[in-house]
């Protein structure tokens, strides 16, 4: 069955809101006025007038439910599960109570997400960053002191590898800001997060805290124990900013660089 006929069986409503309807939906849930919503996508309401949505923090984003008394709780790591719950019989808003095996796995990897549905005044909504994106971090770029065109961009963002990478963007009435963390190792510390690059608007608003937090989080479920961050010596202003936030100076050092062509 496609998951059109898996929530009509449920007794759901299969819906396909726009940014607009999903705001509107989403500011009158939380009671805000600042809300954009833009890091769902509404999948369904079922009879009580609650939500199903992806929650698009990861590539392959898992489901939530947003209850019409205020539930908020993860229903499935992803799509497949998801389904494969439907077809159990279950319904979503008696998922998101029962407690369930499948469904205590996926809330324990997002332990984060009903305080953050419930946040009364979010500053940004943080989601998964596209292609479609790639002006407006182009823009972003820029103020780090790089040019990159937008195509390059675009075409960073399709071809890096889902498993090992994330880039979230920061979403009021526009992007705001933009992270991108990476997974490396090594025989030296192991596994490790990697910053590879953070930017702002002038007009932030906190939303540099809310991506380098979102970052921390997907380095915790992809195995990371600690988060390495290079900032140039002259970014004192960026260097208060990982301070307040816990991080310290391990050590100083140069980065060397060589361009490589491959041999004839």
């Amino acid at each position: 069955m496609s998951l059109i006929e898996l929530h009509e069986a449920a007794g759901c409503e299969p819906v396909v809101w726009g940014p607009d309807r999903t705001r509107d939906w989403w500011r009158a849930w939380t009671a805000s006025t600042r809300v954009s919503g833009a890091e769902f996508r509404v999948l369904a309401r079922d009879t009580t007038g609650g939500c199903v949505a992806l929650w698009l923090v990861d590539a392959n984003p898992p489901v939530v439910y947003l209850g019409a008394d205020g539930e908020a709780a993860v229903l499935a790591a992803d799509l497949d599960d998801y389904a494969a719950l439907l077809a159990s019989g279950a319904t979503p808003g008696a998922a998101a109570a029962a407690g369930l095996p499948a469904v205590r796995a996926a809330q324990a990897a997002y332990p984060e997400f009903p305080a953050h549905a419930w946040r009364p005044e979010p500053v940004a909504a943080i989601r998964w960053a596209t292609a479609d994106d790639a002006e407006d971090l182009t823009t972003l770029i820029a103020t780090m002191g790089y040019e990159v065109g937008a195509a390059d961009v675009a075409g960073r963002l399709r071809t890096l590898p889902d498993s090992g990478h994330a880039v979230y963007v920061a979403v009021t009435d526009r992007i705001t800001g933009w992270v991108h963390v990476l997974i490396s190792h090594s025989l030296i510390v192991g596994t490790r997060a990697e910053l590879g690059g953070l930017a702002v608007a002038q007009t932030r608003a906190g939303a540099g805290s809310a991506l380098l937090a979102t970052a921390e989080r997907w380095a915790v479920r992809h195995g990371a124990t600690s988060m390495y961050v290079r900032s140039g010596a002259h970014r004192t202003e960026a260097h208060g900013f990982y301070g307040r936030r816990g991080y310290t100076v391990r050590t100083t050092q140069l980065a060397l660089t060589k361009p490589l062509t491959p041999p004839d």
